[in-house]
């Protein structure tokens, strides 16, 4: 028997698409369409610069979190490559002690100053000689130079301080501390001293 045009239409309107209906039968389980990508990730807002300097300190700090994390995903450098990076003061290749604004500030004030520092390799020889008891004069010279690079380290770390409170609104450690790294770095000849100085002697800071 055969069926006419028109019942062969009517039939294929009657069986429907298994993939529509499966989709119908899921938006009817949830109760509502399921959404776009795009519409379930949301919008992203404007960033909104920090209003205080708690805020800033916050929002630095976890930025410098996730450059930590990127480094260390990132490839790891050899020792030449490091090397020359911490050379030229790569701020992802600098120690721990080495990082921040005020140590930044310290090497450059350390560089373009003249410090008694500078001379303690040529006055080494002399404090170890110092420590023999028979050389009773010699210690006290001993005791007076290290009393006076104490005095350095700490009139220089105040005033390292107070330029980076000034600039930065902040300061890593107290007039002691950020003397002791300025010393630890003003007693090295200029070329061995790392990262490399970046001022002349005399240029302003």
């Amino acid at each position: 028997m055969k069926l006419s045009r028109r019942e062969k239409t009517a039939e294929a309107e009657v069986v429907s698409d298994p993939s529509d209906e499966t989709a119908e039968a899921a938006a009817a389980r949830k109760g509502r369409p399921t959404p776009k990508r795009r519409d379930s990730q949301g919008k992203r807002g404007p960033v909104s610069a920090p209003k205080t300097r708690k805020e800033a300190y916050a929002r630095q700090k976890q930025l410098a979190k996730q450059q930590k994390g990127s480094q260390a995903a990132a490839k790891p450098r050899s020792v030449a490559e490091q090397r020359a990076a911490l050379k030229r003061g790569d701020v992802s290749a600098l120690p721990r002690r080495d990082q921040g604004k005020t140590r930044k500030l310290a090497r450059d004030y350390v560089d373009s100053h003249r410090m008694l520092s500078n001379y303690l390799l040529f006055l080494f020889p002399i404090m170890v000689a110092g420590i023999v008891p028979a050389l009773s004069m010699l210690q006290i010279v001993v005791l007076v130079v290290f009393l006076g690079l104490l005095f350095e380290w700490y009139i220089v770390g105040r005033r390292i301080r107070a330029l980076s409170l000034e600039r930065f609104g902040e300061a890593q450690g107290g007039n002691l501390s950020i003397g002791f790294y300025a010393g630890s770095r003003a007693y090295l000849p200029r070329k061995w001293r790392l990262p490399a100085p970046q001022v002349e002697r005399g240029d302003p800071i």
